[in-house]
């Protein structure tokens, strides 16, 4: 499917983004070296709300099949994701550098055979796309989470609203809203009281203007 491309103003990159890349007001993307190799054949691949920003060579490998989506105000540092079915992330979530958020994982008992059926299909390709060796299962991220550095969040993955994930923690089963889980493997060793509700907001925008 031909789209039409998008290049950034200043870019050392000359591709330019994927025409099916939809942006919302006010992105940021510092290059479009990050999306070379997001091939969605779907009609948006990637979308980004309002307000987000994409830094540091954040990296967006995405199949013909695959779907990724960012709510509003949500930032990426040098974050690689790896999508061939979807990835949905919410609001207000931050990725530290190096976070690894993929929907497909090469499992250490996959036949060799399957590996090399991978790697000779990638060679024949004109865009090397290596096809996935594993079944992708979607990973869902809800707003308000913050994720350390060089975590990695495994498919099948929900993180719940208000969670903060420990850097270098590895991820592989759902985390409970406002849980905070650090380690391999990981454990929750704290629980957040919810203070990201409409009241809160409207208290803390209330103080806020109080001392201006």
């Amino acid at each position: 499917m031909s789209r039409v491309r998008t290049h950034l103003d200043g870019d050392w990159f000359a591709r330019g983004l994927p025409g099916n890349l939809a942006l919302g007001k006010k992105v940021y993307v510092d290059t479009s070296y990050g999306f070379h190799s997001a091939l969605s054949e779907r009609e948006t691949g990637v979308r980004f709300g309002d307000y987000c920003g994409s830094y540091d060579r954040s990296t967006y490998v995405i199949g013909p099949e695959g779907e990724v989506s960012f709510g509003s105000y949500t930032f990426l540092n040098a974050t690689y994701v790896y999508c061939n079915d979807r990835i949905t992330v919410g609001s207000f979530v931050m990725f530290a550098w190096g976070v690894i958020l993929t929907d497909t994982w090469l499992p250490s008992h996959a036949p060799i055979e399957e590996r090399r059926r991978a790697l000779a299909e990638a060679a024949v390709d004109p865009d090397r796309r290596l096809p996935p060796v594993a079944t992708p299962r979607p990973v869902t991220i809800e707003d308000n989470v913050w994720i350390g550095f060089s975590a990695v969040i495994l498919p099948g993955v929900r993180l719940g609203r208000g969670s903060i994930i420990g850097c270098k923690t590895i991820v592989r089963d759902d985390v409970p809203p406002y849980a905070i889980v650090v380690g391999d493997p990981p454990r929750i060793v704290r629980t957040l009281e919810p203070d990201d509700g409409e009241s809160a907001r409207k208290r803390a925008i209330e103080e806020y203007a109080h001392h201006l």
